[in-house]
């Protein structure tokens, strides 16, 4: 399984579309539960070779999103990626009418129904258009970010080169670097800006269509969210400016006093101490080799999993010019194996990014021969991203050999961005639902609700008069805006989580590995609440976790030598 020799054929979706609707007929003809069953296992067959073929056309084309073969076969699944959304609506709407529901139910798990019941209205043939034009404006934008380049440091830079010197010990690099990035922003502001209004207007169109108040319900009904909404995650937003934000505060005071500025920018953000950040002793290479060597010891079957994948070129973790910013995990049904794509730059924040997506991949590989339905293979999204992060936390104890003496600098840090980032994407998130509800809004209305709402969760932020940044425009960088809309928060929802294992790590390891490795084994086979319930993990709507939480990260900064 090499995935530089897999071969890519272009599925015809249209095909796919007149086969699977043909197995409904048969399925709604039937009065048979075992052969409804088989149809079930054709049809998820047939929509897991259409998912592995557009994700290996999806990874070759963001690797190298000037390859014109593969620009070719983004336009592609931008227009036709729409037939699939509508055929798995009509398949369950087809599940859920069933007159073997309940035996199906027992079969399959309860979660596959909740999910379809919650998902069956989010496409129809009336908004193909639509959502063919969504897709579009989702990859010009990620396009526009992939292929900007400035010079800078007698070189041409991409925007994740620049941001490797945002760690500089030396303030003149940093703010260079700043200068530059933003500088290089504020040349595509105007496109930007043009993108996410045209994004806003098909969005609320789409939304009208199906028969949605506004697109944040409808963007909840496409995350899948099973027995929470709107109001739930209000009062978590609500909850971390009470508790998260005085400790963000504070936080970034004792970074202030620690890398002895003045005054505390935006460009020094990233500098957490003066000596400089925790630094890999190494370069990328080396640092993929050490963190190798950490999950073989942290467990056989997770470095048996890496091995695989890096024998089978399943690891795509360089930066280069032309290739799309980011991390992520997929999985390629076909196969049974996850795929990691990363922009590693050589340094701290690699270890991390790398531990999170293995986390991802590993909770895939775990599952991965339970069944054949795609909806299992991950949980929903604020889910499955609780044992990506806490695969962060399990490694803290094999870290030596990475960081040496700056093993505790590192660890500070990681903790430390868990609290600053919670403010962040609860303001995306507050942000976003802003935008659906005043879908008219200008542009300049919209930058000046992020300058408020940015003021209320980070009220620390100091942009040093850049004027694009003071023209409220951090966000533009921000890709979950533009390609997975109310998607943000779920990252603060499973950090929530993820803090919870990493607590009880510091107590019995082997309990909390026992804990992560049950919760990958269920896989997306229950709600997110329902996961929880089955651990030990306290809902992050639940004050109570953030009580926990809180006391024990107030706790553990404060008897820290680092701060």
């Amino acid at each position: 399984m090499n995935f530089n020799k897999l071969n890519y054929k272009r599925p015809d979706l249209d095909e796919f579309k007149t086969t699977v609707e043909d197995l409904l007929e048969q399925f709604k003809s039937v009065d048979c539960f075992e052969k409804q069953c088989e149809l079930i296992d054709e049809i998820n067959s047939l929509r897991n070779h259409v998912l592995t073929t557009l994700t290996i056309a999806q990874i070759r084309h963001l690797t190298d999103m000037t390859n014109p073969e593969y620009i070719e076969e983004q336009t592609f699944s931008d227009k036709k990626w729409p037939i699939y959304e509508m055929v798995v609506s009509k398949y369950y709407n087809t599940l859920i009418k069933s007159n073997h529901k309940h035996g199906l139910e027992e079969k399959y798990g309860s979660q596959l129904f909740e999910m379809a019941h919650a998902t069956v209205n989010t496409v129809n043939d009336r908004v193909l258009n639509e959502l063919e034009e969504e897709n579009k404006l989702i990859s010009n934008y990620l396009k526009v970010l992939a292929t900007a380049k400035i010079e800078c440091m007698g070189e041409e830079k991409n925007i994740s080169q620049l941001e490797v010197f945002l760690n500089s010990p030396d303030r003149d690099i940093r703010k260079e670097a700043s200068e530059k990035k933003y500088q290089l922003m504020g040349t595509k502001e105007s496109e930007i800006d043009a993108i996410f209004s045209d994004l806003i207007k098909v969005r609320t169109k789409t939304a009208e269509k199906l028969g949605y108040p506004s697109f944040v319900e409808l963007g909840y009904a496409r995350l899948s969210r099973v027995s929470y909404g709107q109001e739930e995650v209000k009062k978590f937003r609500e909850m971390i400016k009470d508790y998260v934000v005085p400790l963000a505060t504070q936080l970034r005071e004792n970074q202030r006093k620690r890398i002895k500025v003045d005054r505390l920018k935006h460009y020094d953000e990233s500098l957490r101490f003066f000596d400089g950040n925790a630094t890999p002793k190494g370069n990328t290479t080396w640092i993929i080799e050490k963190c190798k060597q950490t999950f073989h010891e942290l467990s056989p079957a997770a470095g048996e999993l890496f091995d695989f994948m890096e024998t089978n070129h399943l690891l795509n973790l360089g930066t280069k010019t032309g290739k799309a910013r980011g991390a992520f995990s997929t999985y390629l049904c076909d196969y049974n194996t996850p795929y990691i794509f990363a922009n590693l730059t050589g340094t701290g924040n690699d270890v991390k990014v790398l531990s999170h997506e293995f986390g991802h991949a590993f909770q895939m590989h775990v599952y991965r021969n339970q069944n054949n339905l795609p909806e299992y293979i991950l949980p929903t999204k604020e889910a499955c991203e609780i044992t990506s992060m806490a695969m962060e936390y399990l490694i803290w104890e094999r870290l030596e050999d990475l960081f040496e003496e700056d093993v505790e600098k590192y660890k500070y840090a990681h903790l430390e961005d868990a609290i600053l980032s919670l403010p962040y994407r609860a303001c995306i998130d507050e942000f976003q639902h802003f935008v659906y509800a005043n879908p008219n809004m200008p542009s300049s209305a919209l930058k000046n609700k992020w300058k408020e709402l940015e003021f209320m969760y980070m009220p620390d932020k100091n942009y040093d008069d850049d004027e694009y940044l003071e023209r409220g425009n951090f966000w533009q960088i921000q890709s979950h805006l533009f390609k997975a809309p109310f998607y943000y928060i779920d990252y603060a929802l499973a950090q929530i989580c993820a803090l919870q294992i990493w607590a009880l790590s510091q107590k019995d390891k082997e309990e909390a590995w026992r804990m992560y490795n049950e919760l990958c084994t269920k896989g997306g086979s229950l709600s997110f609440l329902e996961l929880l319930e089955s651990s030990t993990i306290l809902s992050p709507f639940d004050e109570g976790a953030f009580n926990r939480v809180m006391d024990l990260l107030t706790a553990w900064f404060k008897n820290s030598s680092l701060k």
